[in-house]
């Protein structure tokens, strides 16, 4: 750390001080600046420690270096939170990383890793300490130490106290003491000036377990990008710059920071800026440079620039400093929401009863989704028993149902267990995409179901909603239906949008979705027909009652809710979409630019030794013989690990045969 930022962190230091300063009183804080602690080199945003024990703070006694967080998206409080524990353990340490976020896809973990890892040279050993038994079983322990009537004395606590205050302690004890197993240093542990009440049960709980308490460190939170003086908050997004933020929003976050700038342009060009009150510049010391930060630093107590122009300057380096920390966080994976395994054990004790006899909240969420109203929706156990409803009650003797072949093979299934004529139309050979006009040509009168996919199950490859019902619904006989399958529709960009008025102005179709692919929810079997308020209602009629089970019901419930997975699995997906097709055309190989989750691809030549090897790494893939398509197969996207294979396959395999 350069002279001029250990300045600038001094003079933060102070103000935290003395801001906190009823609580240095009241819990014995030490103010790093007047009480230095031993020979300890500490990051510059500690502002004060306190030891419990006897010994001193020494360079050899901050390790491990305990860290704690909640919460399922992680921003710059987080990245700092890093660069402080990396810089305390050094590459020989060890950090133990409390994780309470109950995130299933451990974003805060991977974040807070990929950030010790950027502000490293090398990088500490980071330990996850998660909700584990051993965990819950020690916060038991230390939580049967602490009488209420102490935890009353120290927090304050009253009859209207919530239960989970209390729990929150015992959360907080288990992260100062538990050592997990191959670990019995106390270390330290970094908090903030919050925390500093736990400090007080801290004492007692260990005297009472004869446990040794880690030494404190109270850490500056990064702050408030919007208001002088408060913390950042996830409660209110424009405050804090998350790592999941766009490169605009980033832009559009640091452009708004407050600063330290003169109250005139010439006061400011007089007399400097004051970059102690500029989260601006907080935002450069973090995510820029050190050389950066200093140049900034010296450019603003000296008044070179305005802090308009400073902004200017500095925005491609913050958005590039944020970047160099995201592009070492694990590929985006596509899965099932977090929420939905806490979902189903919340419903497992409620087995004994039946589930909801009707569908009726179900459809009314998902109604919120699709922007249509509940009484269009009909949920079933997948989309299929929905599409077979409206089959058993089209069929008549004689009746036709229209279909793009190859499709979905349980179209032709249906038909058959209907009674109904099926009449295959090929696709568009030069798009794979349905062919509109043959479908139109073989409209009838005996037709009482056309099946249209958007996308193509098949291909991948989709024609838009309005060409399909211009050209499509003038021609359909009186009581026919359009079946829009909508499965893969989520991938689209834009997805066709099917609404209220739609349905309403359009009786004769019928839109089906599901939760299996875009939620990631095959096993639950979980989808839905939309359609005119009367039809729905005849649909709903063919439903039994109890429907749908229990555990499926919690979990659909629980994916629907979390939109930010889905919009994960989304990017997952066009991520390893452009890696996959970047592979297919540097080597020359042919394939449909479908927009499903999958991809349609010709290997010609390649075919075998391609095959071979997908075997061998008993990597899935559909093998396009099932469709007539001799040297094709059919490749899920889902993301980058699993497209792996299927591109190491393809660089093994080298050229085809001529």
């Amino acid at each position: 750390m350069t002279p001029e930022i250990e300045w600038w962190h001094r003079r933060c230091n102070q103000v935290t001080e003395r801001r906190e300063q009823q609580r240095v009183g009241q819990f014995g804080l030490h103010p790093v600046a007047s009480h230095p602690p031993g020979d300890a080199a500490l990051p510059g945003e500690v502002w004060a420690w306190q030891a419990h024990a006897r010994t001193e703070l020494g360079a050899e006694a901050t390790s491990p270096v305990r860290v704690g967080f909640a919460g399922d998206r992680p921003h710059a409080g987080h990245l700092g939170l890093a660069r402080a524990a990396g810089e305390l353990a050094g590459h020989a340490g060890t950090v133990l990383a409390f994780d309470a976020s109950g995130d299933g896809d451990r974003r805060m973990v991977e974040a807070f890793r990929a950030a010790v890892d950027h502000f490293t040279d090398r990088a500490p050993h980071v330990h996850v300490v998660d909700e584990a038994p051993e965990l819950r079983s020690f916060q038991r322990r230390a939580a049967r130490a602490l009488p209420l009537e102490r935890l009353r004395r120290i927090y304050g606590f009253d009859a209207k106290t919530p239960l989970t205050v209390p729990l929150d302690v015992a959360d907080m004890l288990g992260f100062f003491l538990f050592n997990p197993a191959g670990s019995d240093a106390p270390g330290v542990a970094l908090v903030d000036a919050l925390q500093a009440p736990h400090s007080a049960a801290l004492r007692h709980c260990a005297r009472a377990i004869g446990a040794t308490p880690p030494v404190l460190l109270y850490r500056r939170l990064f702050p408030h990008l919007r208001r002088a003086g408060q913390r950042g908050s996830v409660r209110e997004p424009s405050s804090v710059i998350f790592v999941d933020d766009s490169e605009e929003t980033v832009r559009s976050k640091f452009a708004t920071a407050i600063t330290g700038g003169g109250a005139s342009v010439a006061e400011h060009r007089a007399f400097g800026g004051d970059p102690v009150r500029c989260s601006a510049f907080a935002t450069v010391e973090l995510l820029c440079s050190p050389q950066r930060a200093r140049t900034v630093l010296a450019q603003c107590r000296a008044g070179h620039v305005t802090c308009a122009q400073c902004k200017d300057h500095n925005a491609d380096a913050v958005v590039a400093g944020l970047k160099s920390i995201t592009d070492r966080l694990p590929t985006a994976r596509a899965g099932v929401s977090s929420g939905v395994g806490p979902a189903v054990q919340r419903a497992v004790p409620t087995l004994y009863r039946p589930p909801p006899r009707t569908c009726g909240d179900l459809e009314a969420e998902i109604a919120t989704r699709t922007q249509v109203t509940a009484e269009q929706v009909v949920a079933a156990n997948g989309s299929t028993e929905v599409m077979d409803w409206l089959f058993r009650l089209q069929a008549r003797p004689g009746a036709q149902v229209v279909a793009t072949e190859p499709a979905f093979e349980l179209y032709r299934d249906l038909a058959q267990r209907h009674g109904f004529e099926y009449v295959p139309v090929s696709w568009d050979p030069a798009t794979f995409a349905p062919d509109l006009d043959a479908v139109e040509q073989a409209i009838d009168e005996r037709t009482r179901l056309v099946v249209i996919e958007l996308p193509h199950s098949v291909s991948g490859a989709a024609v838009s909603l309005d060409a399909v019902i211009e050209r499509l619904l003038p021609t359909l006989p009186a009581g026919a239906r359009l079946l829009l399958d909508l499965a893969y529709a989520d991938f689209t960009v834009p997805p066709p949008r099917i609404d209220t008025g739609l349905l309403e102005t359009h009786p004769e179709i019928v839109a089906f979705g599901t939760l299996s692919k875009a939620h990631c929810l095959l096993g639950a079997r979980v989808g839905y027909g939309l359609t005119a308020a009367p039809l729905a209602t005849r649909l709903r009629e063919q439903r039994l009652p109890y429907g749908l089970d229990a555990l499926a019901t919690a979990a659909a419930h629980a994916a629907l809710a979390d939109e930010q997975q889905v919009q994960r699995t989304l990017q997952a997906n066009r991520t390893a979409r452009a890696r996959l097709c970047r592979v297919l055309d540097e080597h020359g190989i042919a394939y449909i630019p479908g927009q499903a989750n999958f991809l349609l691809i010709n290997l010609a030549d390649r075919y075998r030794p391609v095959v071979d090897r997908l075997r061998a790494r008993n990597a899935r893939y559909r093998d396009g013989h099932r469709w007539d398509l001799s040297g094709w197969i059919q490749v899920h996207l889902i993301d980058i690990p699993t497209v792996a294979p299927v591109i190491d396959a393809i660089e093994s395999a080298g050229p085809g045969r001529p």
